[in-house]
C-alpha cells in the first residue's frame, strides 16, 4: 500500500510565505496623517493687526500670523479682506501691496489670498501688474460689485 498526497504548495515557497504571513503579524499598520486644519485671517482697510502689527515706523508680520505659518498642523492660511475698500485708489492698493500682502506671501507658502476686493471702479486696472498679482495669489477684484457701479 502506497500513500501519496500531493502538497499544493512546493516546499521552497512555503518557507518564505511562512516568513511573510508572520512578520505581517508583528509590524504595525500604516499611520495615517492626521489631516492638515486650515486658517482664516480676516482684516479690513482700518485694521491690519491679524496679519501684520506697526513699531516705531515699521510693518511686522504679527505673531499670530507666524504662529499659523509655523504650525505643522496648520496647511493653507487664507488671508480674506473684510468690509469696503471702495476708497482704494491705483496708489493705495500698490502701497496695501508692498506694505502689508507681500510680505505675508514671501515668509511663507502657506499664505493664499481668498475673498474679494471690491476697490474703486477702475482703480485696480491702473497699475495692471498689482491687480494680476492680487489675482495670482487667490484674491479677486470688484467680483461682488454690481454692473450699475461700473456704469457711473
Amino acid at each position: 500500500m502506497k500513500f501519496t498526497k500531493t502538497v499544493p504548495y512546493k516546499l521552497k515557497r512555503i518557507i518564505p510565505m511562512l516568513g511573510i504571513a508572520g512578520a505581517s503579524l508583528f509590524m504595525g499598520g500604516c499611520e495615517k496623517e492626521k489631516p492638515l486644519r486650515d486658517v482664516e485671517l480676516h482684516f479690513n482697510r482700518d485694521d491690519f493687526s491679524t496679519i501684520v502689527y506697526q513699531d516705531r515706523g515699521e510693518i511686522f508680520i504679527s505673531e499670530l500670523a507666524k504662529a499659523y505659518a509655523n504650525d505643522p498642523t496648520v496647511g493653507t492660511i487664507y488671508l480674506i479682506p473684510d468690509g469696503e475698500w471702495g476708497t482704494y485708489v491705483a496708489i493705495s492698493i500698490s502701497d496695501m501691496r508692498q506694505t502689508f500682502l507681500e510680505p505675508m506671501f514671501n515668509y511663507s507658502p502657506k499664505f493664499k489670498g481668498k475673498g474679494d476686493f471690491n476697490f474703486y471702479p477702475g482703480a485696480a486696472s491702473k497699475i495692471p501688474q498689482d491687480s494680476l498679482w492680487f489675482v495670482s495669489k487667490g484674491f479677486t477684484i470688484n467680483k461682488y460689485r454690481p454692473l450699475s457701479d461700473y456704469q457711473r
